[in-house]
């Protein structure tokens, strides 16, 4: 697994692009391991969603909830279980 690969529980920065909030860190989650901290984010979100697969550098476009689109860019991975041969998460 490359480690600039964003897979499920990596800790991920990323930005939204087109007037949103930029730097972002958060871990991706399956939905049952959500927190309230908000250092979390499901994979079944739409954000969430765009995150998983990308590589460090890479963005992609999702239509949003309520029409329009966003622009999920990744600029670092924190942390990732594969690299740091961590699969028991």
């Amino acid at each position: 697994m490359p480690p600039t690969l964003v897979t499920m529980n990596s800790t991920v920065r990323f930005s939204i692009a087109g007037g949103q909030a930029e730097g972002f860190r958060l871990t991706l989650v399956y939905s049952k391991d959500v927190t309230t901290d908000g250092r979390t984010i499901s994979v079944l979100a739409p954000v969430g969603s765009a995150l998983l697969g990308l590589s460090q550098g890479d963005h992609m476009e999702r239509p949003r909830p309520g029409g329009g689109t966003f622009d999920v860019r990744i600029e670092g991975l924190d942390y990732q279980p594969e690299s740091a041969s961590d699969l028991h998460r």
